[in-house]
């Protein structure tokens, strides 16, 4: 049974699981700028917003600065921030997306070539370097597998495993219905995983 989000404490650390329900009643706290509300969403959402930005450039200290950017982007609009028709991890989701956008287009960077999601999990790895190493090879593999699948798989893909939104929220994000993510969700990690076993084989 979800706790009612009167009853959350703000100033603690986000439960492992969280009602969405809850989510909607702190974010409409934070839009009318409740400044402890916000804390918690930005405690609540940074590591998944860090986790998809690292995935797509090239230095973590630039998804660092990114990550923050999002949260300030955020900040300055959260006023204007509705409970519907967005959910507040899709909203956060299209801001930290645009950002990374910007990011490229201010360097005069190629967005395709180098920021390219991949389904890797973020872990801190500054304290095994051989686990960074075998964390940078999947994380070449797989950009380099992920640009043979089409463009709605992709997105698909980088709103479920990166952004770790649902299949109702990516229907949302994306503008798509549940059986079709489903669909191209299935189609993508079928293909992924084929391109991977071809790739380990040869």
């Amino acid at each position: 049974m979800s706790a009612s989000p009167m009853l959350l404490s703000l100033t603690d650390s986000p439960p492992r699981s969280i009602e969405e329900e809850d989510i909607k009643s702190i974010a409409v706290l934070a839009s009318n700028r409740d400044p402890e509300a916000f804390s918690y969403l930005y405690r609540l959402y940074f590591s998944q917003v860090f986790t998809f930005i690292n995935f797509r450039v090239s230095s973590r200290e630039d998804a660092e600065d990114l990550a923050n950017a999002v949260f300030e982007k955020a900040l300055a609009a959260i006023d204007r921030y509705r409970p519907k028709p967005a959910q507040f991890s899709t909203w956060l989701y299209t801001i930290a997306k645009n950002c990374i956008i910007d990011h490229y287009r201010k360097r005069r960077l190629p967005l395709d070539d180098e920021a390219e999601a991949s389904v890797v999990a973020s872990t801190d790895l500054s304290c095994d370097p051989v686990a960074r190493v075998l964390h940078e090879e999947r994380k070449r593999t797989l950009r380099e597998a992920l640009p043979e699948l089409t463009l709605e798989q992709r997105e698909v893909i980088e709103c479920r495993f990166f952004f770790e939104l649902s299949i109702l929220e990516t229907a949302e994000a994306l503008g798509k219905t549940e059986g079709a993510v489903k669909a191209l969700q299935f189609r993508a990690l079928d293909s992924l995983h084929r391109l991977l076993t071809e790739d380990i084989l040869n």
